[in-house]
């Protein structure tokens, strides 16, 4: 596992650097450099943080499996009921990415781009690594194996970057079933009817089940409601963590507190 992700990681910064340059040649507007430069940053960041997480997430999901209620031998049917449970268990964590605002203040880091890329796909707030492996850590009890949660994972992530292009229009059938470029453009839309669309992760089965569906027909606006107009990394990584602290420290009672942390972000 640790090597293959070592050769995925390696390949995907050479399209990253292979699409930068094809940028370059053409000449764009030095805010399109600036995004791209902090990306890249963000994206050093959640790389290293992620060396650490692997491996601390693996031993609490082999902790949680010791607890299984039951643990079928490997097949191709369980490999199966693993990759849905994983889709699904990432398409919920998203959902919570958008609709609650103590999730939104680590996910709008990466929304927050006005451009899109595969420079976005690494446009990610590393301090969500430290909770977001718990929300995983469920299907150890049911029998999901920690090697196969990783796995799934890893391929969630690489598939999750490489649907960050323009360069690849719609592809019919395909759109429907997948998480494709067209499904993820619709996504990082700030336009009224994309917002919090297309949350899945490999599949949109559950786009399509829960209401959270929708079609690229028109050209997608990115960034978010209120762009933050920054290409500083820490402000990226930080602006909405501060403004969610300031709001808290207004708000009396734990009680009103809470109810603040899961509201909806405006």
């Amino acid at each position: 596992m640790h090597k293959f992700d070592i050769v995925a990681t390696t390949l995907l910064f050479i399209a990253f650097f292979i699409e930068f340059t094809l940028i370059l040649f053409h000449k764009p507007e030095k805010n399109v450099v600036k995004d791209i430069k902090a990306n890249f940053l963000l994206g050093l960041c959640i790389i290293l943080v992620g060396l650490f997480e692997k491996g601390f997430s693996f031993s609490v999901f082999s902790f949680c499996y010791q607890f299984a209620i039951f643990t079928p031998p490997l097949s191709w049917w369980w490999w199966v009921a693993g990759f849905l449970s994983c889709d699904f268990i990432h398409y919920f964590y998203h959902w919570l990415g958008h609709k609650t605002r103590l999730f939104w203040a680590a996910h709008v880091t990466h929304h927050s781009s006005q451009y899109f890329n595969l420079s976005t796909g690494l446009r990610t707030n590393f301090l969500h690594l430290f909770y977001r492996f718990l929300f995983w850590a469920p299907l150890c009890f049911i029998g999901i194996p920690p090697a196969m949660i990783l796995f799934f994972e890893s391929i969630t992530a690489i598939l999750n970057f490489l649907v960050h292009t323009e360069k690849i229009g719609k592809l019919g059938i395909l759109d429907w079933i997948f998480n494709t470029p067209s499904n993820h453009r619709v996504h990082h839309g700030s336009n009224a009817g994309y917002i919090d669309k297309n949350l899945g992760g490999i599949l949109m089965i559950y786009d399509h089940l829960l209401g959270t569906y929708a079609k690229e027909t028109t050209p997608p606006v990115y960034g978010i409601t209120h762009n933050i107009e920054t290409h500083n990394p820490i402000k990226i990584l930080l602006h909405e963590f501060i403004k969610v602290i300031r709001e808290l420290h207004k708000i009396k009672g734990m009680a009103s507190k809470f109810s603040y942390l899961f509201s909806r972000p405006q």
